[in-house]
């Protein structure tokens, strides 16, 4: 394991405390093709074979499992994944576009091309969606589901889409 990902572990042992509740996963309020479980954000891969370099995704959210790499916590406007201390961030050429997809980056970084601290602070809006911030794009999962390399799992795109046109029950979290 490297150092980072032992930190990482460490500061999601902390940040949830010690306790039986599954960590805490950003899950999409409607459960779609997957009853009793629904979807959450997370990156590609798991453990030491996860892909923090790719896109992220909606993916079922295994409560049962309670990875701690999935473990997404919302402070200060940012969407954090304390094992990775790395930040849910619109990816954009100076501003994202609709379709744009959401990549992790580091918490408050970024540079000219892609301003993450600018491009990483979320607010949830009246109805529960999560909207960039000075802009008018939420994070949206992806109509169309696929299974992963197991067969019962399932995973979806994971994009920023303009608020006012992202179906509810694609762009509305808990």
């Amino acid at each position: 394991m490297t150092k980072a990902w032992i930190l990482g572990l460490l500061a999601v042992a902390l940040a949830t405390g010690a306790s039986a509740e599954p960590p805490p996963q950003m899950r999409l309020a409607d459960d779609l093709d997957f009853p009793g479980e629904g979807y959450c954000i997370d990156v590609v891969g798991v453990g030491m074979s996860a892909r923090t370099d790719m896109p992220l995704v909606a993916h079922n959210c295994l409560p049962a499992r309670g990875s701690v790499d999935r473990v997404v916590v919302m402070r200060e406007g940012r969407l954090r994944f304390p094992a990775y201390d790395a930040c849910v961030t619109a990816f954009g050429v100076v501003a994202p576009l609709p379709g744009s997809a959401v990549v992790l980056q580091p918490c408050g970084g970024g540079d000219a091309f892609v301003p993450a601290a600018r491009l990483q602070l979320f607010e949830r809006t009246p109805t529960g969606q999560l909207r960039l911030e000075n802009s008018t794009l939420c994070l949206t999962v992806g109509a169309d589901a696929a299974r992963t390399l197991s067969a019962t799992h399932r995973w979806r795109t994971l994009t920023m889409e303009r608020c006012d046109t992202a179906s509810p029950a694609l762009s509305v979290w808990r």
